[in-house]
């Protein structure tokens, strides 16, 4: 009896181990899988870390190299306001951006900035109505927006007579003010048509008329593109050549550009293929200035020649 209570006892204590240790694997167990779960999901959050700090980079590097437009050079800035100023104002052009090129146009009143853009290098004197505009390049961005700038001097209506040196000699570099006599369009002009020019000032010796005003002053088509669509602007072009007077000719240096309406930038309208850009036209009574290429012996006109060009 008391052997089969004996072997009882054992059983069951030999029972209530087993089951305990069951209990402890499996809660080691559970704990090992959780732990394995957080390691393996603070592995994947450091890999998706990883992967978006490399996507940032390859971003910012794409932007630097592949795509210059997220970068761009801050536009230049004109040391004079726009307005009116006094003829012989110097007007300086600087850009914030490091080790950008400064380029510029100046072009007279009422006409369109050259396509050749000068460099700039020195501050630029302005002596008569001036439109400038100029924009910066740097290495790895893309270029600046233009900056424009209306400059007004207060100029006669009837620009004063040049009078000629004691020995009769129109001498290089002299500026002659000229006008438009005609209409030109951009739809209908061709390169190599004539346009008419006139002098819209006297030259004279002394009292007499060499070179009376209204004197035809030869120039050229040099570009007509019609305007189209997607805003494309007409654009018209011409270059100056020797005014013929007396039988003597006078070599001039000197021409214009004219783009139609918003001066030659591209309207954001792509959405409406049929919108169509603004033509260019040239109309009577538009100035400009031309420069004597060389000096020249001029001899004074005969009375009547300075009578019938008024």
């Amino acid at each position: 009896m008391k052997a089969a209570l004996f072997v009882f006892v054992l059983g069951a204590v030999s029972a209530f181990g087993q089951d305990d240790a069951g209990m402890m694997a499996a809660q080691q167990a559970a704990m090992a899988s959780q732990q394995a779960t957080q390691q393996a999901l603070q592995d994947m959050q450091t890999a998706s870390q990883t992967a978006q700090q490399a996507s940032q980079q390859a971003m910012d590097n794409n932007q630097q190299n592949s795509f210059p437009f997220f970068h761009t050079t801050r536009m230049p800035i004109f040391s004079v306001k726009e307005g009116t100023i006094t003829s012989g104002t110097f007007v300086r052009i600087s850009c914030r951006t490091r080790n950008a090129v400064i380029f510029y146009t100046a072009t007279t009143k009422g006409w369109s900035p050259a396509a050749n853009a000068q460099m700039y290098i020195d501050p630029i004197p302005i002596d008569t109505t001036t439109q400038l505009q100029a924009f910066a390049v740097a290495p790895n961005k893309a270029n600046s927006d233009i900056a424009n700038a209306l400059y007004t001097v207060n100029e006669p209506s009837n620009p004063q007579p040049i009078v000629l040196s004691a020995d009769g000699v129109l001498h290089a570099n002299t500026r002659l003010h000229l006008v438009t006599n005609s209409t030109v369009s951009s739809e209908t002009a061709q390169v190599g048509d004539d346009i008419s020019i006139i002098l819209n000032q006297d030259v004279i010796e002394g009292d007499i008329v060499v070179v009376p005003k209204g004197t035809q002053v030869s120039a050229t088509i040099t570009q007509a593109d019609h305007s189209g669509r997607f805003g494309r602007s007409g654009i018209l072009a011409f270059e100056l050549y020797p005014m013929t007077f007396n039988g003597t000719q006078i070599p001039l240096r000197g021409g214009a550009t004219l783009i139609g309406g918003n001066g030659g930038k591209q309207k954001a309208r792509f959405s409406l293929p049929s919108f169509h850009g603004d033509r260019a036209e040239i109309n009577p009574g538009m100035s400009l200035i031309a420069s004597v290429v060389v000096d020249t012996h001029l001899k004074p006109a005969a009375p009547q020649a300075a009578i019938a060009n008024p």
